[in-house]
């Protein structure tokens, strides 16, 4: 078997299982396009309960709607562990976020941060026709897309399944949402490791964007909204960061009812804070 040797304390696993525990990829071949759990523990268990067992920290994936967060590494870029980590609580902090627009949130999926070791390097995403959009500026989007889904084994707008996926390499801010997800560029994920002062390099314009309205805005749309709402919200110009001050976008009271009143959402925003699943 191919691919990726993972190092988890003293135990060598092979890529192409999932493997937890903090383990950290140490080699790859050209066998890549397989997912790897990172998370910092197995997820299975959580408060002792009085029969001195272990309570679960909630329900089975397999039976609510839960959202992935996604570390896609190209096979031209290099895994880091202190970047999942950052991408996991930046996972908890967006859903946190939620909570506070909606009154309500998703659940997150087990393990939190679903590591994606790519097929391909970074430049064949960009350049590749991707058998979904006509447009060559929108073909990484798509290509990744389709490698996502495929290792994830979800179908495109799944309706179990939603996905935040982030890149490492960066590709002009070329980000979108569409097939139950967000699809968000390098810049975005180094905006998140505090490589960039907490908002995204500038786009055409000069103007950047918040690193988490960003992806609120993109999120919005997997919602069901379209541009839509005050110039202040989300959905329009309000993830824009043209102060250079730390301030955050909200959605406008119309975008929020739009949002709990869609019946695609329906049985997705039952969580609280800090709420993932357990991975069956």
């Amino acid at each position: 078997m191919g691919g990726v040797t993972v190092t988890c304390g003293a135990t060598l696993l092979t890529a192409g299982l999932l493997v937890a525990g903090g383990c950290v990829p140490t080699e790859r071949s050209d066998d890549a396009g397989e997912t790897i759990t990172t998370a910092g523990d197995t997820g299975d268990t959580g408060d002792t309960g009085e029969d001195g067992g272990s309570a679960p920290l909630g329900p089975s994936c397999a039976q609510v709607p839960v959202v992935h967060v996604v570390y896609f590494v190209e096979a031209d870029e290099t895994f880091r562990e202190e970047t999942r980590a950052d991408l996991e609580a930046f996972a908890f902090h967006f859903q946190e976020y939620w909570f506070t627009q909606l009154g309500a949130t998703f659940y997150l999926n087990d393990p939190v941060v679903d590591v994606i070791l790519a097929e391909h390097e970074a430049a064949w995403y960009v350049e590749t026709p991707d058998d979904v959009h006509e447009d060559e500026r929108w073909y990484r989007l798509g290509n990744v897309m389709t490698e996502v889904y495929g290792v994830l084994d979800i179908d495109w707008f799944d309706p179990m399944h939603r996905v935040l996926s982030y890149p490492v390499a960066r590709y002009d801010g070329r980000v979108g949402a569409n097939f139950g997800g967000g699809w968000m560029d390098g810049d975005d994920l180094a905006c998140l490791t505090g490589a960039n002062g907490g908002v995204t390099w500038p786009y055409e314009g000069g103007v950047d964007a918040h690193c988490v309205g960003h992806p609120a805005h993109e999120f919005g749309h997997v919602l069901g909204l379209d541009h839509q709402g005050p110039p202040t919200d989300c959905m329009q110009y309000g993830f824009y960061n043209n102060s250079g001050g730390a301030g955050m976008c909200s959605f406008s009271p119309d975008n929020v009812a739009q949002i709990l009143e869609t019946q695609a959402n329906d049985g997705w925003l039952e969580a609280m804070p800090g709420d993932r699943c357990v991975a069956p």
